[in-house]
Protein backbone atom coordinates (compact mmCIF):
# COMPACT_ATOMS: atom_id res chain seq x y z
CA UNK A 1 0.00 0.00 0.00
CA UNK A 2 3.18 2.37 -0.82
CA UNK A 3 1.46 4.46 -2.79
CA UNK A 4 -1.81 4.46 -1.21
CA UNK A 5 -0.54 5.83 2.31
CA UNK A 6 2.21 8.65 0.80
CA UNK A 7 0.04 11.43 0.60
CA UNK A 8 -1.71 10.87 4.33
CA UNK A 9 1.96 10.15 5.75
CA UNK A 10 2.71 14.07 3.96
CA UNK A 11 0.12 15.35 6.39
CA UNK A 12 0.09 13.24 9.61
CA UNK A 13 2.02 10.96 11.85
CA UNK A 14 0.56 7.49 10.80
CA UNK A 15 0.66 5.08 12.95
CA UNK A 16 0.46 1.24 11.98
CA UNK A 17 -0.27 -1.00 14.83
CA UNK A 18 0.04 -4.75 15.12
CA UNK A 19 -2.17 -5.96 17.25
CA UNK A 20 -0.93 -8.49 20.17
CA UNK A 21 -0.63 -11.94 18.50
CA UNK A 22 0.21 -10.62 14.76
CA UNK A 23 3.23 -9.80 12.73
CA UNK A 24 6.05 -9.56 15.24
CA UNK A 25 4.33 -10.38 18.19
CA UNK A 26 3.57 -13.66 17.34
CA UNK A 27 4.59 -16.98 18.88
CA UNK A 28 3.78 -20.54 18.71
CA UNK A 29 2.83 -20.22 22.60
CA UNK A 30 -0.82 -19.43 23.06
CA UNK A 31 -1.47 -15.31 24.35
CA UNK A 32 -4.80 -14.26 25.80
CA UNK A 33 -6.12 -12.63 23.00
CA UNK A 34 -10.03 -10.85 23.43
CA UNK A 35 -11.61 -7.97 22.32
CA UNK A 36 -11.74 -6.45 26.03
CA UNK A 37 -7.69 -6.99 25.59
CA UNK A 38 -7.26 -5.45 22.50
CA UNK A 39 -9.59 -2.56 23.64
CA UNK A 40 -7.34 -1.70 26.33
CA UNK A 41 -4.45 -2.35 24.43
CA UNK A 42 -5.99 0.25 21.67
CA UNK A 43 -6.72 2.75 24.77
CA UNK A 44 -2.72 2.27 25.92
CA UNK A 45 -1.78 2.81 22.88
CA UNK A 46 -3.34 5.83 22.06
CA UNK A 47 -2.39 7.03 25.20
CA UNK A 48 1.52 6.18 24.35
CA UNK A 49 1.08 8.29 21.17
CA UNK A 50 -0.43 11.14 23.02
CA UNK A 51 2.29 11.78 25.45
CA UNK A 52 5.15 10.98 22.76
CA UNK A 53 3.86 13.45 21.21
CA UNK A 54 2.46 15.64 23.20
CA UNK A 55 -0.96 15.66 22.13
CA UNK A 56 -4.44 15.58 24.51
CA UNK A 57 -5.89 13.14 21.75
CA UNK A 58 -5.53 11.18 18.60
CA UNK A 59 -7.31 10.50 15.84
CA UNK A 60 -8.21 6.43 15.00
CA UNK A 61 -9.01 4.65 12.31
CA UNK A 62 -9.96 1.40 11.84
CA UNK A 63 -10.30 -1.00 8.78
CA UNK A 64 -12.08 -3.85 8.72
CA UNK A 65 -11.48 -6.01 11.76
CA UNK A 66 -9.89 -2.61 12.63
CA UNK A 67 -13.16 -1.33 12.51
CA UNK A 68 -15.09 -3.31 14.52
CA UNK A 69 -12.13 -2.64 17.53
CA UNK A 70 -11.90 0.87 16.62
CA UNK A 71 -15.40 1.78 17.42
CA UNK A 72 -15.71 -0.30 20.19
CA UNK A 73 -12.23 1.79 21.89
CA UNK A 74 -13.75 4.82 20.59
CA UNK A 75 -16.89 4.34 22.75
CA UNK A 76 -15.51 3.17 25.63
CA UNK A 77 -12.53 5.86 25.88
CA UNK A 78 -13.53 8.83 23.56
CA UNK A 79 -11.44 11.31 25.79
CA UNK A 80 -8.35 10.32 23.97
CA UNK A 81 -9.93 10.64 20.46
CA UNK A 82 -10.93 13.78 18.47
CA UNK A 83 -12.60 11.52 15.52
CA UNK A 84 -13.39 8.03 14.27
CA UNK A 85 -12.62 7.06 10.59
CA UNK A 86 -14.13 3.61 9.63
CA UNK A 87 -13.52 1.34 6.80
CA UNK A 88 -15.64 -1.20 5.96
CA UNK A 89 -17.27 -0.74 8.58
CA UNK A 90 -18.43 -3.94 10.44
CA UNK A 91 -21.49 -3.62 12.28
CA UNK A 92 -23.48 -7.21 12.55
CA UNK A 93 -21.36 -9.49 11.18
CA UNK A 94 -23.42 -12.73 11.07
CA UNK A 95 -26.52 -10.65 9.38
CA UNK A 96 -23.57 -9.14 6.64
CA UNK A 97 -22.82 -13.08 6.51
CA UNK A 98 -26.54 -14.16 5.24
CA UNK A 99 -26.65 -11.36 2.68
CA UNK A 100 -23.10 -11.94 1.34
CA UNK A 101 -23.95 -15.48 1.21
CA UNK A 102 -27.28 -14.45 -1.10
CA UNK A 103 -25.41 -11.59 -3.37
CA UNK A 104 -22.57 -14.54 -4.44
CA UNK A 105 -25.38 -17.30 -5.12
CA UNK A 106 -27.27 -14.08 -7.13
CA UNK A 107 -24.19 -13.15 -9.14
CA UNK A 108 -23.46 -16.99 -10.30
CA UNK A 109 -26.85 -17.34 -11.47
CA UNK A 110 -26.40 -13.91 -13.61
CA UNK A 111 -23.08 -15.09 -14.84
CA UNK A 112 -24.69 -18.58 -16.14
CA UNK A 113 -21.94 -20.50 -13.41
CA UNK A 114 -23.90 -23.03 -13.04
CA UNK A 115 -21.26 -25.52 -11.76
CA UNK A 116 -20.70 -22.30 -8.88
CA UNK A 117 -24.31 -22.14 -8.44
CA UNK A 118 -24.69 -25.83 -7.59
CA UNK A 119 -21.40 -25.63 -4.80
CA UNK A 120 -23.06 -22.28 -3.49
CA UNK A 121 -26.58 -24.46 -3.11
CA UNK A 122 -24.86 -26.56 -1.08
CA UNK A 123 -23.12 -24.61 1.31
CA UNK A 124 -24.66 -23.74 4.67
CA UNK A 125 -24.02 -20.92 6.87
CA UNK A 126 -22.81 -22.14 9.94
CA UNK A 127 -24.19 -21.39 12.93
CA UNK A 128 -23.04 -18.38 15.53
CA UNK A 129 -21.49 -20.92 18.04
CA UNK A 130 -20.35 -23.24 15.21
CA UNK A 131 -16.92 -24.87 15.76
CA UNK A 132 -14.35 -22.47 14.20
CA UNK A 133 -12.65 -24.94 12.27
CA UNK A 134 -16.58 -25.25 10.26
CA UNK A 135 -16.11 -21.09 10.03
CA UNK A 136 -12.74 -21.46 8.37
CA UNK A 137 -14.00 -24.05 5.84
CA UNK A 138 -17.16 -21.59 4.91
CA UNK A 139 -15.17 -19.17 5.16
CA UNK A 140 -12.53 -20.50 2.60
CA UNK A 141 -15.18 -20.80 -0.07
CA UNK A 142 -17.73 -18.14 0.27
CA UNK A 143 -14.51 -15.53 0.00
CA UNK A 144 -13.15 -17.74 -2.47
CA UNK A 145 -16.60 -16.48 -5.24
CA UNK A 146 -17.09 -13.18 -3.23
CA UNK A 147 -13.56 -12.10 -4.71
CA UNK A 148 -14.29 -13.55 -8.12
CA UNK A 149 -17.29 -11.40 -8.06
CA UNK A 150 -16.39 -7.91 -6.92
CA UNK A 151 -17.69 -8.43 -3.43
CA UNK A 152 -14.15 -7.92 -1.78
CA UNK A 153 -12.33 -6.13 -4.07
CA UNK A 154 -14.54 -4.38 -6.98
CA UNK A 155 -11.78 -3.57 -9.37
CA UNK A 156 -8.92 -6.78 -10.72
CA UNK A 157 -7.02 -6.15 -7.44
CA UNK A 158 -3.34 -6.13 -8.33
CA UNK A 159 -2.27 -9.49 -6.00
CA UNK A 160 1.68 -8.98 -7.06
CA UNK A 161 1.98 -5.33 -6.27
CA UNK A 162 0.57 -5.99 -3.01
CA UNK A 163 3.04 -9.00 -2.31
CA UNK A 164 6.04 -7.03 -3.61
CA UNK A 165 5.38 -3.83 -1.31
CA UNK A 166 4.87 -6.49 1.78
CA UNK A 167 8.06 -9.02 0.51
CA UNK A 168 10.34 -5.98 0.48
CA UNK A 169 9.03 -4.09 3.70
CA UNK A 170 12.10 -2.81 5.54
CA UNK A 171 10.55 -3.11 8.97
CA UNK A 172 10.37 -7.11 8.45
CA UNK A 173 12.70 -9.51 8.41
CA UNK A 174 11.99 -13.39 6.57
CA UNK A 175 11.12 -14.87 9.52
CA UNK A 176 8.51 -12.15 10.37
CA UNK A 177 7.12 -12.62 6.94
CA UNK A 178 6.85 -16.00 7.22
CA UNK A 179 4.79 -16.01 10.49
CA UNK A 180 2.40 -13.38 8.44
CA UNK A 181 -0.30 -16.25 7.66
CA UNK A 182 -0.09 -18.51 10.81
CA UNK A 183 -0.70 -15.33 12.48
CA UNK A 184 -3.55 -14.28 10.67
CA UNK A 185 -5.10 -18.01 11.16
CA UNK A 186 -4.14 -17.33 14.91
CA UNK A 187 -6.18 -14.24 15.34
CA UNK A 188 -9.23 -15.72 13.67
CA UNK A 189 -9.22 -18.81 15.87
CA UNK A 190 -9.18 -16.45 18.96
CA UNK A 191 -11.54 -13.48 17.55
CA UNK A 192 -14.11 -14.74 15.81
CA UNK A 193 -16.80 -15.81 18.01
CA UNK A 194 -16.79 -12.21 19.09
CA UNK A 195 -16.77 -10.59 15.62
CA UNK A 196 -19.46 -13.37 14.63
CA UNK A 197 -21.59 -12.54 17.96
CA UNK A 198 -21.18 -8.75 18.31
CA UNK A 199 -24.19 -6.38 17.10
CA UNK A 200 -23.12 -3.16 17.07
CA UNK A 201 -27.05 -1.71 16.42
CA UNK A 202 -27.25 -3.00 20.40
CA UNK A 203 -24.08 -2.20 21.82
CA UNK A 204 -23.39 1.30 20.19
CA UNK A 205 -26.30 3.91 20.29
CA UNK A 206 -24.38 6.68 21.10
CA UNK A 207 -20.82 8.00 20.19
CA UNK A 208 -19.20 11.16 22.04
CA UNK A 209 -16.87 12.11 19.10
CA UNK A 210 -17.55 12.16 15.11
CA UNK A 211 -17.92 9.38 13.46
CA UNK A 212 -16.95 8.91 9.44
CA UNK A 213 -17.46 6.32 7.83
CA UNK A 214 -16.01 4.97 3.89
CA UNK A 215 -17.67 2.42 2.63
CA UNK A 216 -17.35 0.92 -1.18
CA UNK A 217 -20.24 0.25 -2.70
CA UNK A 218 -19.90 -3.22 -3.70
CA UNK A 219 -18.90 -4.32 -0.23
CA UNK A 220 -20.36 -7.95 0.69
CA UNK A 221 -17.41 -8.03 2.71
CA UNK A 222 -18.99 -6.63 5.62
CA UNK A 223 -22.53 -4.96 4.53
CA UNK A 224 -22.63 -1.44 3.06
CA UNK A 225 -26.32 -1.23 3.64
CA UNK A 226 -26.24 -2.44 7.04
CA UNK A 227 -23.46 0.94 7.58
CA UNK A 228 -25.64 2.89 6.27
CA UNK A 229 -28.49 1.85 8.90
CA UNK A 230 -26.09 1.84 11.64
CA UNK A 231 -24.97 5.21 10.99
CA UNK A 232 -28.77 6.76 10.59
CA UNK A 233 -29.50 5.49 14.29
CA UNK A 234 -26.27 6.26 15.75
CA UNK A 235 -25.76 9.68 17.81
CA UNK A 236 -22.80 11.23 17.20
CA UNK A 237 -21.75 15.02 17.65
CA UNK A 238 -21.31 14.58 13.70
CA UNK A 239 -21.65 11.66 11.61
CA UNK A 240 -21.24 10.88 7.70
CA UNK A 241 -20.73 7.90 5.53
CA UNK A 242 -18.93 8.12 2.26
CA UNK A 243 -19.87 5.56 -0.63
CA UNK A 244 -16.85 4.92 -3.00
CA UNK A 245 -18.83 3.72 -6.24
CA UNK A 246 -15.68 1.78 -7.78
CA UNK A 247 -14.96 -0.15 -4.38
CA UNK A 248 -15.48 -2.83 -2.42
CA UNK A 249 -14.11 -3.69 0.75
CA UNK A 250 -11.14 -1.48 0.28
CA UNK A 251 -11.90 2.40 -0.93
CA UNK A 252 -9.10 2.99 0.58
CA UNK A 253 -6.75 0.71 -1.67
CA UNK A 254 -9.01 0.90 -4.85
CA UNK A 255 -10.06 4.60 -4.87
CA UNK A 256 -7.27 5.90 -2.64
CA UNK A 257 -6.75 9.26 -4.28
CA UNK A 258 -10.39 9.97 -3.55
CA UNK A 259 -9.85 8.40 0.02
CA UNK A 260 -6.95 10.98 0.69
CA UNK A 261 -8.18 13.29 -0.18
CA UNK A 262 -11.63 12.69 2.03
CA UNK A 263 -9.51 12.15 5.04
CA UNK A 264 -7.51 15.00 4.82
CA UNK A 265 -10.66 17.69 3.98
CA UNK A 266 -12.34 15.91 6.97
CA UNK A 267 -9.46 16.95 9.88
CA UNK A 268 -9.30 20.41 8.14
CA UNK A 269 -12.64 20.76 8.67
CA UNK A 270 -12.00 19.55 12.18
CA UNK A 271 -9.10 21.62 12.84
CA UNK A 272 -11.23 25.11 11.68
CA UNK A 273 -13.77 24.61 13.97
CA UNK A 274 -11.57 24.49 16.54
CA UNK A 275 -11.66 20.27 17.51
CA UNK A 276 -8.14 20.68 17.43
CA UNK A 277 -5.49 23.19 17.62
CA UNK A 278 -2.64 21.60 15.95
CA UNK A 279 -1.64 18.71 13.64
CA UNK A 280 -2.81 15.41 14.43
CA UNK A 281 -1.86 12.43 15.03
CA UNK A 282 -3.65 9.84 13.23
CA UNK A 283 -3.55 5.88 14.61
CA UNK A 284 -4.67 3.23 12.72
CA UNK A 285 -4.88 -0.18 13.07
CA UNK A 286 -3.79 -1.61 9.97
CA UNK A 287 -4.33 -4.95 10.73
CA UNK A 288 -6.98 -7.25 9.01
CA UNK A 289 -7.59 -10.98 10.45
Amino acid sequence: MKDEVQELEKHFVMVYWEQRGAGKSYCKSECELSLDILINDTKELAQILCNQFSKDKIYIMGHSWGSLLGLMTVKKYPELFYAYFGIGQVTNQYEAEKSSLQWVTEQAKKNNDFSIVKKLSNLTLPSKNADVTIWDKYLRIHRKYLLKYGGSFHQKPNFWKIFKNFLFASEYTIKDKIKFIPSAVYSLKKLWFEVIDTNLFYEIKKIDVPVYIFQGKYDYQVSTELAKKFIEQLEAPKKEIFIFDNSAHSPNMEEYKDFNKRVKQLVAIQQSNKFCSFPPVLGGNAYES
